[in-house]
């Protein structure tokens, strides 16, 4: 039994670097599409709901993991010191 929740551990602490590359990319792709006063400029309505629908996906999908990510911890941490 400890060496499945052991697994679940390692699993979650690398989840955690991959969660903030995500991030990381949204941030700069974001940031690419900005000029000069600082807005966010698309070319066209599809452009800008294609952005929209690949960043929110990104960002739901990274959170769900990191939520995923900070349970295992938590779970090995109640069940080793519990």
């Amino acid at each position: 039994m400890e060496d499945s929740s052991l697994s679940t551990l390692l699993y979650s602490i690398l989840a955690i670097p991959f969660v903030c590359m995500i991030l990381h990319w949204i941030k700069v792709r974001k940031d690419r599409r900005r000029n000069e006063a600082g807005e966010v400029e698309y070319t066209s309505f599809g452009q800008a709901f294609a952005f929209l629908l690949v960043e929110g996906v990104a960002v739901i999908g990274s959170l769900s993991i990191l939520i995923a990510a900070m349970s295992g911890i938590v779970r090995y941490v109640i069940h080793t010191y519990a």
